[in-house]
């Protein structure tokens, strides 16, 4: 069975929605950034403050392209995933992508909700808003590559029917 692969920017619901997804087609689900946080022994911010982004996103593409081609799994990729390398080219092989997309104010207010200390890109970020709009800006021709968009609120049924002929 294909693989779903989830790409958009943080708190954009690719972890909450990956799992209902899952759960609902009886796949797998993984998250990137959890598989990298597993295969270096530490967090995100960590690897971000002891070896730098360079290296994050070495690790992140080298983890990315070790799963499976139709393995039957939603995979939750990380914010920047599609943006470096030819990460976007080979999700686009591995299966069928699907960009949230969300408003920067709504990221703004689930990031206030749940901290924004372990975001290394929102470091020092003066309007949050502001800042998330910039990212969002940058990485759009990225994600705008998937296989589909979704806006706003995220429906698992409405997702179903859309995908269930493709899978």
């Amino acid at each position: 069975m294909k693989n779903i692969i989830l790409v958009g920017m943080m708190s954009s619901g690719k972890t909450t929605l990956g799992k209902k997804l899952a759960r609902s087609l009886g796949y797998r689900f993984k998250d990137l950034d959890k598989l990298i946080e597993q295969d270096q022994n530490t967090d995100i911010p960590s690897i971000f403050a002891e070896k730098g982004e360079a290296y994050f996103r070495d690790v992140e593409s080298r983890l990315l392209k070790s799963i499976p081609v139709n393995g039957s799994i939603v995979l939750a990729s990380g914010g920047g995933t599609p943006c470096f390398f030819d990460n976007m080219e080979f999700i686009k092989k591995l299966g069928i992508s699907i960009f949230l997309d969300v408003p920067a104010h709504s990221l703004a207010k689930r990031i206030e909700n749940h901290g924004k200390d372990d975001r290394p890109i929102l470091s020092g970020a003066q309007s949050l808003a502001e800042t998330l709009q910039n990212k969002i800006d940058e990485r759009r021709p990225y994600y705008a590559q998937a296989d589909f968009s979704l806006h706003g609120e995220l429906d698992v049924t409405h997702l179903l029917e859309k995908l269930k002929p493709l899978l």
